[in-house]
Order: structure tokens, then C-alpha cells, then sequence
């Protein structure tokens, strides 16, 4: 195990390094100014300079990587262009919205993927099994951002039921920030209103995120049950006379689990590219929101420090998941 976590913690370290050179690379050739963007429109051309040479733009390419890995091993992410603050403290105020949103997601997507997946496997071919496909394709054909429109248009604006944009009601005062997440602080804090209310606000993005993620999960859990009910050992299990409950997910259910371990870790990069436009639609404060409003300025440290912790984030996901499989298959061994 040792030797394994060393080995993939290597190369999590080599994917991070990659990474961040082509992230350099890519936000210091696209077109534009920043330092214009930074002086206004009608700044003079010393002006300017001055601006260039303050920001490390002057100086050759190479240089201003060395600077950044120096200062990225301080754990600073730079200043950003837009908002004038620490990009680590811009990230650290936006990331719990985020994390809260994604993480609530992906719950959704497993606690109804799964399920679906085995009932569309078990009733093959049956009315189960093409309500199934339905949700599915429909999740992945429909363009997110117009089902979002038409949700906000539905349950906002014609119904009145749910809220359309940000976290918590106007009036609501967030509650005492001890992990930024609202549902967590709510709960700590016993202020019930902004739970409620934080419980509204994410009903219709958690909602979007997980639908339009569902179809991978379900389609790998139907695709791996049909395969595994197929094999010996099930028909064995029967022949013994099983409750069909415990042959379903006590034998075949865990076998075919591997493959879809491998699809939800994926889905977490998923979850983490959707939440772009739906925090977008939904004006909600999360990390990809305000990665947006950097990349139309281009507030190049932001966007790299945005990638960087979304890089983290991800490979991150992939090593726990590549943990779990020895956990639901005894039989892997990691040395």
C-alpha cells in the first residue's frame, strides 16, 4: 500500500506539474492586454509600462514561470488583476459554494444512478429499463443551459415555488462562517432560517448538475450488472436459493461496482466543467462563477490558481477512488 500511494502520489505530482506549464503557457500567449485591462482605456503609454514592468510582464517567459513556481511553493497564487486581492483568498471565499454544490451532486447522482441502473438491468428491455435510457439520453442531449432557463423560468418565475439565483433569501443572513459551507454552518450555528433557506436556493442547481451528469453511472451499472448476472456464480447463487435481494446486491451488484467507481470519479471532473454554467445561470458564488468573470477579464493568476486547485481537486478524486476498489474487491492488492 505504501508503495502504491507513493507511486500515485509521483504522479499526481507530475499531472500537477503539467498542468501548471500549460496553464502558464496558454494564459500568457492568448490575445490581449493585461496590463491595458488593469489601466483603464485612457491610461498613457508610461503608464502602462510602469504597469507591465510592476505585474513581472516584461520580463522573458521562462523567468516569470521561475517566479511563479517560487512563489506557488509559498503558497502564493498572485494578486489578481481584477478584484486587486490575493488569488488565494478570492479561491478560498468561492470554493466551499462550489464544493458545496458538486459534492451534493454527485451524492444525487449516486444515490439515484445506481439504483436506476440496476433496476434497468434487472427489467431489461422492459418499461423500467426505457424510462431508464430516457433519463439518461434526455440528461446528456439537453442543453444545459436552456433546461436551467427553463427551470428558473418554471419554478421562479411562473410557480413561485423555488428561488432562481444566489444562496440564501434577501434578508437572510448567512450564518457564522465556520467552513463556508451554508448547509454545515447552518446546522452548526442552529440557525434553522438559513438552512432552510440554503436548502431552497439548492434545490435547482443541485437538481441540473446531477441530471445532466446521470448518464454515465446509469449506463455503466446497467451495462456491468448485465455482465455479472450473466456469470456462473449468480446462476450458483439462485440454484442455492438466495433471495433474489441478496444475489442483486450482495453478489452482483459489488462485482460490477469496479467499472462504475471508475465513471463516478470521472463524473466529480464532470460536475466540477457543468458547475461553470450553472453557477453561471444561477448566479451562484462558487469558484467557477468567478472564474468566469476572470477569464473576460483576463485576470490570467486567477485563472491558473483556478486550475491549479481544480487539477488538485481532481487527481485527488481519481486517488480515492483508485483506493475504493480495494475496499469493495477484496481480491486487489496495491503491491
Amino acid at each position: 500500500m505504501a508503495h502504491f500511494l507513493a507511486r500515485r502520489l509521483l504522479l499526481q505530482f507530475l499531472v500537477f506539474a503539467g498542468v501548471l506549464v500549460l496553464t502558464f503557457l496558454i494564459s500568457h500567449v492568448v490575445p490581449g492586454d493585461p496590463a491595458l485591462l488593469r489601466a483603464g482605456p485612457k491610461a498613457s503609454a508610461e503608464t502602462i509600462a510602469k504597469i507591465r514592468h510592476d505585474m513581472g510582464l516584461d520580463r522573458p517567459l521562462p523567468i516569470q514561470l521561475a517566479v511563479y513556481v517560487r512563489e506557488l511553493l509559498r503558497g502564493d497564487l498572485g494578486t489578481s488583476i481584477r478584484t486587486q486581492r490575493p488569488v488565494i483568498t478570492d479561491i478560498a471565499e468561492h470554493f466551499p459554494a462550489t464544493f458545496e454544490l458538486t459534492t451534493l451532486s454527485l451524492l444525487v447522482v449516486v444515490a439515484v444512478g445506481i439504483p436506476l441502473g440496476v433496476l434497468s438491468a434487472v427489467r431489461k428491455d422492459r418499461l423500467p429499463d426505457h424510462f431508464s435510457r430516457v433519463v439518461a439520453i434526455s440528461g446528456v442531449s439537453l442543453p444545459v443551459f436552456w433546461l436551467g432557463l427553463v427551470l428558473i423560468y418554471v419554478f421562479f418565475v411562473r410557480l413561485g415555488w423555488l428561488p432562481g439565483t444566489g444562496r440564501l433569501d434577501m434578508g437572510v443572513d448567512p450564518p457564522p462562517p465556520l467552513t463556508g459551507l451554508y448547509l454545515v454552518d447552518s446546522v452548526a450555528a442552529r440557525d434553522w432560517e438559513a438552512l432552510r433557506s440554503s436548502v431552497r436556493h439548492l434545490l435547482l442547481p443541485v437538481f441540473l448538475l446531477s441530471y445532466v451528469s446521470l448518464a454515465p453511472v446509469v449506463r455503466m451499472v446497467r451495462s456491468s450488472m448485465l455482465e455479472v448476472l450473466g456469470q456462473d456464480y449468480i446462476r450458483t447463487a439462485r440454484a442455492k436459493g438466495l433471495a433474489e435481494r441478496l444475489v442483486l446486491y450482495r453478489h452482483a451488484l459489488r462485482n460490477a461496482l469496479i467499472p462504475t467507481l471508475t465513471v463516478i470519479g470521472l463524473s466529480y471532473g464532470t460536475l466540477l466543467q457543468g458547475a461553470v454554467v450553472t453557477e453561471t445561470i444561477f448566479a451562484w458564488p462558487g469558484m467557477a462563477y468567478y472564474a468566469v468573470g476572470s477569464m473576460t477579464y483576463l485576470d490570467y493568476p486567477a485563472v491558473m490558481g483556478i486550475t491549479l486547485v481544480s487539477a488538485l481537486i481532481y487527481t485527488t478524486v481519481n486517488l480515492v477512488v483508485d483506493l475504493l476498489y480495494g475496499v469493495v474487491d477484496p481480491r486487489i492488492r496495491y503491491d
